[in-house]
């Protein structure tokens, strides 16, 4: 996963705490062979129970949910199938889990993001569903549009999305009414922000007008392409090319300048405590995904508070696209099984799992839906509005490389946009579209 981003590191959930020794029980999972060393793969006798073991990196309350849903909802349908979640804990979840499935130890059934797994799918590490979605194409098209994106590539679909973070706007209603600001609407656009983010600047007590935009590439593509611009990335995964254009370039020069004039924070700025500051009544604007959501309404009862999706920009509302998902390692033990199990983990297993932890929405829309639902009895339409916008928006753009070289293209980014983006490089067209050909020329060579 690309780590240089708090936001996306916990949407992902890599801060869980996992350890090897403790999934021991997955072992196991690989070809079972029976007394006389042939193969059973995908066989069960009459009556005969099978266990299947998941890992991920839900909290304790999400693993509860899931684990009454599977005993309750999905055992109840199959019978004949078990389904136990393992916990432990991780030092390197993607590296570990790739250990476990060339040693035959993997769990049948694991979380990851759609970039581990287009990694893990062309290392051939993965089972191939394509078959089995051809034969029930009904299951993706329960989906909403674009969230199997990330999961397919040259035709082949190597794992199903679950969970689809978004990325809007939280603000304060007390401090815009005290600044004399009118509160975000659902088709407010890229002028309105920056015009209400300039507004709410206090440089003189160190405080800007929005926190935690997001000033990568990716962020200002999410901008380019709202006003007709090409995607950074050609391709969400197996992507070939990246393209720094006019409209990439006037966003730069854009966010450039707020950064200069104290709305943005500095490229640079240090991000840990944004969530706190907000909770605390500190900011106004806080640009972050809905997960933060279900923090406000445990811990924060008294804070006036409202969200409000992604603007949009002179030509559409474009996106950005992050699932995580669900996958299984090569060599299952009981495909079948297993395959029933991945559709529910999908889809109607957020039917019961929202209600307790309303996380995120699900790509599965009509279980989706459980989230609005929440949202509205909340107190919070508005919500519930924002990230149905979102989820709706057919233009999705990638939050990250999809990519195992993608390390190698930041640390040629990264300095340089840095240095334009906090005003220290002169002549910033000519470094942009430089360090756009040295990005495809690393492509190129992997």
């Amino acid at each position: 996963m690309k780590k240089d981003n708090l936001k996306k590191i916990i949407a992902l959930g890599l801060c869980a705490a996992m350890t090897v020794a403790a999934l021991t029980g997955c072992k196991g999972n690989g070809n079972a062979t029976n007394a006389s060393g042939t193969s059973d793969k995908g066989k069960t006798s009459e009556g005969e129970t099978v266990t299947l073991k998941v890992v991920d990196w839900e909290s304790d309350e999400m693993n509860a949910a899931m684990q009454d849903a599977f005993d309750n909802v999905f055992s109840v349908e199959h019978p004949n199938i078990k389904v136990e979640i393992v916990k432990g804990s991780y030092s390197d979840y993607g590296q570990q889990m790739a250990g476990m499935i060339t040693a035959g130890e993997a769990p049948d059934v694991f979380q990851g993001g759609y970039d581990m797994a287009a990694s893990f799918y062309q290392k051939k590490l993965l089972t191939d569903w394509t078959d089995k979605v051809a034969a029930e194409p009904d299951f993706v098209k329960s989906l909403y549009e674009g969230t199997m994106n990330g999961w397919q590539l040259d035709g082949k679909t190597y794992g199903f999305p679950s969970l689809v973070n978004v990325y809007g706007v939280f603000y304060n209603k007390d401090i815009l009414a005290d600044a004399g600001v009118n509160e975000p609407t659902a088709d407010w656009t890229w002028d309105d922000l920056w015009v209400m983010a300039e507004k709410l600047k206090k440089p003189t007590e160190e405080k800007y007008g929005l926190y935690g935009f997001d000033t990568s590439a990716f962020g200002i593509a999410n901008i380019s392409t709202s006003y007709g611009g090409a995607p950074f990335m050609d391709k969400l995964v197996g992507t070939e090319k990246v393209t720094v254009d006019d409209k990439f370039i006037d966003q730069v020069t854009k966010i450039q300048g707020l950064i200069a004039n104290g709305t943005l924070p500095k490229r640079t700025y240090e991000a840990t405590n944004l969530n706190s500051m907000f909770e605390a009544g500190e900011m106004a604007l806080l640009y972050y995904g809905q997960w933060e959501v279900d923090s406000l309404l445990r811990n924060c009862p008294d804070l006036n508070w409202g969200y409000a999706p992604t603007p949009q920009g002179a030509n559409d509302r474009t996106t950005i696209y992050d699932t995580v998902g669900w996958m299984s390692p090569k060599n299952l033990a009981h495909p079948e099984e297993t395959w029933e199990l991945i559709k529910f983990m999908s889809s109607d297993m957020y039917k019961t799992v929202l209600e307790v932890t309303p996380v995120a929405p699900c790509a599965h829309s009509a279980s989706a839906s459980v989230f609005y639902d929440v949202m509205d009895e909340k107190g919070h339409p508005e919500v519930a509005e924002a990230v149905k916008t979102m989820m709706e928006t057919k233009t999705k753009n990638g939050v990250r490389y999809a990519a195992d070289w993608s390390s190698d293209a930041g640390k040629v980014w990264d300095p340089t946009y840095n240095n334009i983006l906090d005003g220290k490089s002169k002549d910033p067209v000519t470094k942009l579209q430089d360090i756009e050909k040295q990005i495809n020329a690393i492509i190129e060579s992997n």
